[in-house]
């Protein structure tokens, strides 16, 4: 009997979020610490997701701005004139005036033409401004319905398969704003107790900012779990991690823990490169895992016409 294929696995089918049910879903990659591995999971999934033939969008909401960075665009430094995400959050320009095209390099900035376009994946560029939104969003008493507001009136229905938004290492008022606008979050971790205690105390910030935000629409989930930085399969360090996932598939669910990714010298070769993975290392034992984690969450290659 042929072994079934990635298309014959179940397709993972997701809610709208409530306040614009003509949005596909909503993820959030989130932490309330940072190197836990948000920014190489998100990049890599919606990488992986466009090659697949699925129309993505991105947003690059994290303070650092590495998700635009492994991308090709510097967060550091914007050119003066270009709308970064900072400018979306405060009104100052629309979603399709911020808007770039994902990219991975080809070639040296001396080439003519360095980057090559990602089809299917736009991104909201990052910028370091960001680190001023908490106390911007404050002074604006419905400012933390900045991102609610944008894709409910500036998304077209079904242009896109899946919105990605990439959250920074904090839990302010901006992190508020992110998870009011998702549908679904993906928690990352890594393979440690306290980490465990933190995604459990992470679910209940979310649960109540649902109750207290009901009214507009506020309906997220934490839907998946991620460790990362897992070691190898041998010797002590090897058992921890066992221990780690088991006690995870106990308080989240089976069904709701993706794999362990492993802590590979090629992820930070392909950011250091600005190629995204699935470009940079496509037979890698990392890539291998996030095929298998793009076909859970529900994102399965698809046939030819």
């Amino acid at each position: 009997m042929a072994k079934p294929s990635r298309n014959d696995l179940p397709v993972r089918s997701y809610t709208p979020p409530r306040y614009a049910p003509h949005l596909p879903v909503v993820f959030l990659t989130i932490n309330r610490a940072g190197s836990v591995g948000k920014t190489t999971f998100g990049n890599t999934f919606a990488s992986t997701a466009a090659l697949r033939g699925y129309n993505g969008l991105i947003i690059d909401a994290d303070l650092q701005s590495d998700m635009s960075r492994w991308f090709g665009y510097d967060g550091d430094f914007v050119p003066d004139g270009v709308p970064t995400v900072h400018d979306l959050m405060l009104g100052k320009n629309r979603l399709d005036e911020v808007l770039v095209p994902a990219r991975t390099r080809i070639a040296p900035d001396t080439a003519k033409r360095p980057f090559e376009i990602i089809p299917g994946l736009d991104l909201v560029r990052g910028s370091a401004k960001m680190s001023q939104a908490d106390g911007e969003l404050v002074q604006d008493g419905r400012g933390i319905f900045w991102l609610q507001s944008v894709l409910k009136k500036q998304v077209p229905e079904g242009r896109y398969d899946f919105i990605l938004i990439d959250a920074p290492a904090s839990f302010g008022r901006l992190s508020e704003s992110l998870m009011l606008a998702a549908s679904d979050l993906i928690t990352m971790m890594k393979p440690m107790r306290k980490e465990l205690r933190g995604a459990l105390a992470l679910k209940r910030n979310v649960e109540d900012l649902n109750e207290k935000y009901e009214d507009f629409g506020a309906s997220a989930q934490c839907t998946w779990y991620c460790i990362n930085d897992a070691k190898s399969d041998s010797g002590s360090q090897g058992q921890f991690y066992a221990n780690m996932q088991e006690e995870a598939q106990s308080l989240f669910g089976a069904q709701n823990l993706l794999p362990g990714i492993r802590n590979t010298v090629v992820l930070p070769e392909a950011y250091d490169a600005e190629e995204p993975l699935p470009f940079w290392a496509p037979r890698s034992e990392s890539m291998g895992t996030f095929n298998t984690i793009t076909d859970q969450m529900g994102f399965p290659v698809r046939l030819a016409a």
